[in-house]
């Protein structure tokens, strides 16, 4: 039996008894929402039950619980200096303080720092793996794993249902997306190229760099005022040289009058063609639209046929922002996939240790919302879309404008500036600016812009066709109706 230090608080207590009786990581895992019932009831709080599967809670939970919950975890962080030892020659197991020995032992020097971070001072995974598990920092992969799980159920609880793995990555969209490719290179070890499909947005873009791939781009083309993919040149380039491709990088979430690319088409061309498919889906998350055409994607009888003959599915992976879909502080990423295995491989390709902040907040966020808050924060988004589609198309009739008719992007709107000269229409976007309107985005057509060789026309307008040019206003989540309002 293990040796109770008659010091510790009865709270500590409870983490060593479940310790005692769970001789395992995976033990530890599966009975981690237990553990949070004991802690509690030692206390004489209520019993606050949540699936012990790693489910989001249906209403969110106290402030005070989470709390308490973060700092039972990192109590099992060595760093705060109590470890359960098993002695193999008695095979009983003790508390004692521990000495660590190593160059990193989650010291923190600032006590204000120590307190931001709640104690989690060891980050997450191990060198060469995000999901492995280090032993010195049980508390806090346990809450990395947590935070996986949670990601899991809310793309799930949301309407992408056959999701079957997240992972959350501590950097950004475009930095997770290659890390994707560069995991992928072993898989086509000789492919060299990623095809583009244009959205003048950087990061995207530049991912296809960081891990040494070159991109071939494939422009826009119109369906009245939405930009849509060009499915035949895509296909050509496909048969052409499917060889030398690696994958093709699509976009959801964009600023119109782009529309989320035909991931359906998109998906059995790179199946036909042997290429992978990655989705650049930023902000995705929050729209019904988005999160459908991921779901059709891989719903359809063909899809279902393949997946029965041992096929990869029409999407590998989809990247989306922890910001911009749950309201975070920037710096995390989630990558998903229908595949276990093509997420098993990129978490083994991150290098090194990783920070714990974004799984941190995402957990936090997730607690407190309950399934329930966060369903409301998408369902306002798609009401107050709405309440600015109205407003703004009254706005532009009313200064002898329109606004572009993009039904698919139910994020983004564009109104056009016609008749308004270039600097004219770059003063339009100042003087929003320095009346407090941030975010909006004024795109004058005749725009060059040169990023690591290669050169885009009219970039910004996602299209090398001239057209007149407008102006970009996003919904998005967190934007309430009391200012949403047109003065």
């Amino acid at each position: 039996m293990m040796e109770d230090d008659p010091d510790l608080p009865p709270t500590d207590l409870a983490l060593h008894d479940l310790a005692r009786r769970s001789h395992s990581f995976a033990r530890l895992d599966n009975l981690l929402f237990s553990f949070l019932v004991i802690n509690l009831l030692l206390k004489g709080r209520k019993r606050w039950l949540m699936r012990c599967e790693g489910k989001i809670p249906d209403d969110g939970l106290p402030v005070q619980f989470i709390r308490e919950f973060i700092n039972a975890l990192a109590g099992l962080d060595s760093n705060n200096q109590i470890a359960v030892v098993h002695d193999k020659r008695t095979n009983k197991f003790y508390v004692k303080r521990i000495v660590g020995a190593g160059e990193r032992e989650g010291r923190v020097v600032s006590a204000l720092v120590s307190e931001l971070h709640m104690g989690l001072c060891h980050g997450i995974g191990r060198s060469g793996n995000l999901i492995e598990r280090q032993p010195k920092a049980l508390g806090s992969s346990m809450f990395g794993n947590l935070a996986n799980s949670l990601a899991l159920d809310a793309i799930r609880h949301i309407g992408i249902r056959k999701v079957t793995a997240a992972l959350v990555v501590p950097m950004c969209t475009g930095m997770t997306l290659a890390l994707c490719l560069g995991s992928w290179r072993r898989w086509k070890p000789n492919a060299k190229y990623v095809v583009f499909l244009r959205v003048d947005q950087k990061s995207g873009f530049k991912a296809i760099f960081f891990p040494g791939l070159e991109p071939i781009v494939v422009d826009n083309i119109f369906d009245g005022d939405s930009l849509v993919t060009d499915v035949k040149t895509l296909r050509d380039i496909l048969k052409e040289r499917s060889e030398e491709i690696l994958a093709v990088l699509s976009t959801t979430s964009c600023f119109a009058p782009r529309a989320p690319d035909n991931l359906h088409a998109i998906g059995d061309l790179c199946r036909e063609f042997g290429v992978r498919h990655l989705v650049n889906n930023a902000y995705g998350l929050q729209s019904h639209r988005c999160r459908s055409l991921i779901a059709e994607a891989t719903t359809s009888i063909y899809t279902q046929f393949f997946e029965l003959a041992g096929m990869a599915g029409k999407i590998d992976a989809f990247v989306q922002s922890l910001d911009k879909n749950f309201l975070v502080p920037v710096g995390g990423s989630i990558v998903a996939s229908f595949d276990k295995l093509i997420l098993d491989g990129v978490a083994e390709f991150y290098p090194g240790r990783a920070s714990i902040v974004p799984s941190r907040d995402l957990t936090i966020t997730l607690l407190e919302l309950g399934k329930n808050g966060l369903y409301k924060l998408y369902d306002m988004q798609a009401q107050h879309y709405l309440v600015l589609r109205s407003k703004m198309a009254a706005f532009a009739e009313s200064i002898k404008q329109r606004l572009l008719d993009v039904p698919a992007n139910t994020i983004s709107l564009a109104m056009t500036l016609n008749g308004f000269k270039p600097a004219e229409q770059a003063l339009f976007g100042s003087m929003l600016f320095a009346r407090g309107v941030t975010g909006a985005r004024t795109i004058c057509m005749g725009n060059k812009k040169k990023i690591n060789g290669f050169e885009f026309n009219n970039y910004g307008s996602h299209s090398s066709v001239n057209r007149d040019g407008y102006v970009n206003v996003a919904c998005a989540i967190g934007k309430f109706k009391n200012i949403l309002s047109i003065t």
